[in-house]
């Protein structure tokens, strides 16, 4: 097979297969305890003069003694039962789904699921790290990234295919704790130091300030150019809710007033001031005498966003280009610390679909113009920005970058601790996932149904993942895996912070400040 012989491929014998079998899944006695998230060889025999073997994943295991069943409730009768070796009767049980026919992954590099079951009886082997490596070990220089071991394979890396991410999108799921930002920022900084890729990471509580090093990563400050800012965006900042009918019915004058006039061309830098100038040319006009109340609030409210986000987040000093904005070649890190929510989807809405636009120009007219490199989108706490119960202007904009996003070279990554509260048309559209500890049942079964891979198996092990595992699924891999993901090499600001050592620090800053007050009185 290949160079790869039969007894390089298989280690040593599990067990056999037992009771009906499938094409799908098989159940096999063991002669250990066989470990969740291990890849087995099963023995198919011969055929047409060859040797076949499917390769399977152990989704569960059990071990049980039929002297000691779950009537045997009183500790006596254990102990009893212990007396007479009741140990020679116990079993252990594998549950294995079949993933493929291991001469077309070894080979030909791709899955071909076996269309009749093995037989009861047929032997059960361990999977080498060998036969792994070829599988799961991929080239670099072909869109390939490390991102750990296999669990129960340590010495077997594992790689992520980041075209498909990038074309097919990608959800990182966890409890907090889990790894989440670990996984995102080993990932990023493989992309963009081993690839030489270009990202855009969304970072709603400034954690990733050196994703990809202190050369690769660039700090983006929230900046929008007035001028450039839609009536949407407009009326999402300053806060209009839908039945103030009225104040958005002036705003949407003045603004269409103001954009058709070349004034508005002359004076970009003023529109906001503009916009206030024509409305209180509404205030004043008799024509519009029953509305004045409603006018002056909504002129209250253009003073109140340029009291709070004048010159620094609406300035006309924003570049206009995106790429001195999106560095090619870098993790971009977007910080959002310092805004609320509500700004922050306005800012992020603006940043994407400027970024979409721009990569649909570039392909669209023959790469003369537009931005010419391909971006991976990372969007942290994804439930805030693209709620399951709630329309906010970054959900419009991911829903279409879900769905165009890979003709235009756009992906996008989903990354969050509440699944649940996810879009489920976006978390869906995410065709790769790297799930970490997720405990609560909603949250699995969210992830489940919104997930073409994730068997009921699979999701099983969910809640008894340690910090760092995770099952990844979807077309970025060859195989689901049970994966650790390395650690990430720079900082990363997600984990919590230490209360006890802050308070025994700053304890220790006051006395000390204590001691030497009194020594500089003489005491």
């Amino acid at each position: 097979m290949d160079n790869l012989s039969a007894e390089s491929m298989i280690g040593k014998e599990l067990g056999k297969i037992v009771g009906e079998t499938s094409s799908i899944r098989a159940i096999f006695t063991s002669l250990r305890p066989p470990r969740v998230g291990e890849y087995v060889i099963i023995d198919y025999g011969e055929e047409e003069g060859e040797r076949k073997f499917v390769l399977g994943i152990v989704e569960s295991s059990l071990i049980g003694n039929p002297m000691i069943g779950e009537e045997s409730l009183r500790p006596e009768v254990v102990e009893q039962a212990s007396v007479f070796n009741a140990e020679r009767h116990e079993y252990m049980l594998g549950y294995a789904r079949l993933l493929s026919w291991l001469d077309t992954l070894v080979i030909e590099d791709e899955v071909r699921y076996p269309r009749y079951p093995p037989h009861p009886g047929a032997s059960v082997y361990e999977a080498s790290d060998e036969v792994l490596k070829r599988i799961f070990v991929k080239d670099v220089t072909k869109g390939w990234v490390r991102l750990g071991h296999l669990v129960n394979h340590p010495n077997v890396p594992f790689y992520v295919n980041v075209d498909s991410i990038v074309s097919r999108h990608l959800a990182i799921l966890a409890v907090t704790g889990g790894g989440k930002s670990n996984a995102v920022g080993v990932l990023l900084d493989r992309v963009v130091n081993e690839l030489g890729g270009t990202a855009l990471v969304i970072d709603m509580h400034s954690e990733y300030s050196q994703i990809a090093g202190e050369t690769k990563t660039r700090i983006i400050r929230p900046a929008i150019h007035p001028a450039k800012l839609t009536l949407t965006e407009l009326t999402n900042l300053l806060r209009l809710p839908e039945q103030a009918t009225k104040q958005r019915m002036y705003l949407r004058m003045a603004f269409r007033d103001l954009k058709g006039s070349a004034e508005a061309y002359k004076y970009p830098e003023n529109i906001l001031d503009e916009l206030k100038n024509r409305l209180m040319g509404y205030r004043d006009d008799k024509k519009y005498k029953g509305d004045v109340n409603s006018i002056i609030d909504l002129i209250n409210k253009i003073d109140e966003l340029i009291d709070n986000y004048g010159g620094h987040l609406l300035t006309p000093t924003a570049p206009a280009d995106l790429e001195s904005v999106i560095e090619p070649g870098k993790a971009n890190v977007l910080q959002l610390g310092s805004v609320d929510y509500d700004v922050a989807d306005v800012v992020t809405y603006h940043y994407l679909t400027w970024l979409l636009n721009e990569r649909k120009k570039y392909i669209t007219s023959g790469k003369d113009s537009g931005y010419p490199h391909p971006v991976l989108i990372v969007v942290e706490e994804a439930h805030i920005l693209i709620p399951r119960m709630k329309s906010t202007l970054t959900k419009s904009v991911a829903a279409r970058i879900a769905r165009e996003g890979r003709k235009f070279g756009v992906g996008l990554t989903l990354v969050s601790q509440r699944p649940k509260n996810i879009d489920e048309d976006a978390l869906s559209q995410t065709n790769n996932k790297i799930i970490l500890r997720l405990v609560e049942p909603e949250d699995q079964k969210y992830v489940q149904k919104a997930s073409e891979t994730l068997s009921d198996e699979l999701m099983k092990m969910l809640p008894s993942l340690n910090v760092g595992e995770a099952v990844v699924v979807g077309m970025m891999t060859a195989l689901p895996a049970l994966v650790k993901i390395d650690k990430a090499e720079r900082k990363i600001r997600g984990s919590d912070i230490k209360a006890h050592e802050e308070w025994l620090r700053l304890r220790a800053s006051s006395e000390e400040k204590v001691k030497d007050f009194y020594e500089d009185l003489g005491f």
